[in-house]
Formats: structure tokens, sequence, C-alpha cells
């Protein structure tokens, strides 16, 4: 999905535009729970060029929803002490925590369900605490930043901020022409968790950059819908079943000799390489000329191992393999990327050998 964000928006959440040369705002359309969304990114810069999007050395893109706080579970904050408080606790009880982590005495004010200043009552520097969120329900990030800091003459501050994990994230981005490709995945417990019962749930897109000074800024922030499946990847809850509606299928295609000369036996009598990681689904074989006497026979190998267990027959007479008496058994279906493939010819027809013999690999692309 090719996703255009226009830099130079007056408002966040008509940020996705249709084009750098054409800023018309767009929706996006509905996601779909369990979905992989894969995504080049674009950040157009209001004047029909692109923003150049190496000049940040970090780009954080999420699905999910605003300033929400977690609604179970407790968080431990370590410094000098150790102080655990729950995903609801009162400024009071806050105070207390803060107290036993720093050594120190402080005063606490509840800011909403998850967020709270702490001021330190004497002057100086203080150290921020390490933090341990992982029995917060659900998943919930933790921040602790200093608002003020802390010196001979001025007392620290800190903002506390305890906010659920986005639904889908990710800021791992691979350069692309004018921008960035990433995937965002939306089979996350958040999320599963957020629809609940519901068919849907309401949610932001939201895209961050960091550039090398540390400096963020909030580009885009765009109201989507998040749907739940109609088809599942398993049924009755027990066995998995092929989606055809998420999965490509393709085909590789290889020729093993010319249309007109008679096929002979032999090893490798094609080789080339994976362009791609594929799982293999399905494989046969096709002449131009039938062979006559005997059956035709291949083996097809990867990195020089057999990825049959039984090979592939044409039958005297037929021209494809799909007639075959004895049908091919693929023993090893996941084909590496870049992996080496050659087309072995074990045994051709005792009559008329055969001719125009091609391969058939056929299977879907895995990551």
């Amino acid at each position: 999905m090719d996703v255009y964000l226009n830099n130079a928006a007056l408002n966040l959440a008509n940020a996705r535009v249709r084009t750098q040369a054409d800023l018309s705002p767009i929706d996006f359309a509905k996601f779909v729970t369990a979905d992989q969304l894969n995504l080049n990114l674009y950040v157009a810069d209001g004047s029909g060029g692109f923003v150049d999007l190496s000049t940040y050395p970090t780009i954080r893109v999420g699905i999910g929803n605003l300033d929400q706080a977690p609604t179970g579970g407790t968080c431990t904050f370590t410094e000098a002490g150790t102080a655990s408080v729950a995903y609801n606790v009162s400024a009071g009880a806050m105070a207390t925590a803060m107290d036993t982590v720093s050594g120190a005495t402080t005063a606490a004010t509840a800011h909403g369900s998850n967020a709270w200043i702490v001021k330190f009552t004497a002057v100086g520097a203080q150290t921020l605490p390490t933090v341990d969120a992982s029995a917060l329900e659900p998943d919930t990030n933790v921040s602790v930043a200093r608002l003020v800091t802390g010196d001979g003459t001025t007392k620290e501050e800190w903002l506390i901020r305890f906010f659920q994990a986005p639904y889908a994230y990710n800021e791992t981005w691979s350069a692309i022409t004018n921008g960035k490709s990433g995937s965002l995945n939306l089979g996350t417990e958040n999320l599963i968790t957020a629809l609940g019962s519901n068919t849907s749930v309401a949610a932001y897109f939201e895209v961050e950059l960091t550039d090398a000074s540390g400096n963020v800024a909030t580009i885009a922030q765009i109201p989507v819908v998040v749907t739940e499946q109609v088809l599942g990847q398993g049924v009755a809850g027990s066995s998995n079943f092929d989606d055809y509606l998420t999965y490509t299928y393709e085909s590789i295609i290889g020729a093993c000799s010319d249309e007109v000369t008679a096929l002979t036996t032999g090893t490798a009598k094609l080789t080339f390489r994976m362009p791609y990681a594929m799982t293999l689904t399905g494989i046969r074989a096709s002449v131009g000329t039938a062979p006559t006497g005997a059956t035709i026979t291949v083996d097809v190998n990867e990195s020089g191992s057999t990825i049959l267990s039984t090979k592939l027959t044409i039958d005297a007479g037929e021209k494809t393999s799909t007639t075959a008496a004895t049908p091919p058994v693929i023993s090893d279906s996941s084909l590496a990327d870049d992996a080496e493939i050659t087309v072995d010819l074990d045994q051709v027809g005792s009559g008329t050998a055969g001719a125009g013999l091609k391969v058939y690999l056929n299977g879907y692309r895995t990551t």
C-alpha cells in the first residue's frame, strides 16, 4: 500500500493525500484484524516534491487510540529503592512510591487517569528510575520524563505517564526511492483485547519523525477503523487452512531444453536461483513432444538436495505430469531466498525421448 502524507497539512487528520503532486486529502479504507499491512511511506513537502526521509534516523508508525490508560495490573519503579503502584494509582500513593524510589520527599498531582506530575520538595538533581511495566494490562508503555531539571537552586519535576501500547507499531523501515518501506502487524494482543466482542474499533494512524538532533514531529494522526475478520486462519479452532485472499500464489516456470531437440538424461539441465523465499504448494512438468516407450522422470533439487520424495513423471504418450499414474510428493516445501535450484532429467522415453521440457514451481512468497 502506498501512503502519501503531506508534511505541510494544517490538520493532522487530513495528512494523507493522493500523491506528492496531488494534495487532496483521502481516507484509509477499513483495516482488518490479523492482516499485515505492507506500506510504502512517502512524505510530500507541500510543493510537489518529497521530504528526504533519510535525514530522520527514527520513523515511528502506529495504529492505536489516543492516550488510553491500562485497565489492570501494577508497575514497578526502581532507583534508590523499589516501589510498585497500581494501574489506577492515586496522587498520594504515587508520591509515597516516589519517595521510596528516589529517597527524597515528593508531592504528586494526577492529570486524568494516566498521568502524574511529581515535584521534589528540595532542590537538587535526581536520577530517573528504571521501570518494569510488564505486569500492566493490556501491554502498556510507561514514561518518566523530566519537566524541570533540578540543581543547586532548582527543585526537579517529573512527568509520569501510563499509556496502552499501540495496536500495531513499527520503527524499522527500509529505504526506497523517495520514501521508506515497512509493515504493521494487526494481529496483536492489544488489538484483540480492544475489539472484545465488538466487530470493529475506531483508532488513529499516527506517524512521528525524529531528526538527527532529537527533535520530534508528529506529521499524521488520521482516524481509521479496524474490523474483525470474515475469514480466519483456522477451522473450529483446530486445523489451519490456506487463506486464498491473503496469499498471492505464483508460478516459477523454467525451460529445461529447447522445443525440438530430443531430451537426454543428465543432471542440472536447468540451474537458477530463487528470486525470493517460497512455500511450495505444487509442482508439475510438461513437454511439447510426448515420450513413447517409457516415462520421463524429473528430479528437482534445492542446494543439491532433492525436494521430492516421489519424483515428477510424465507418462508415455502424455504431455503433462498432471495425468501421471504416480503423482509427485514434495518433501521440502520451504524454498529459501537465493537458494540454487537444479533440475535433473533421470529418464526419458525409450522410443521417442520427448522434447520441450518445462518445470513449474507453484506456491506463495514467504517472509
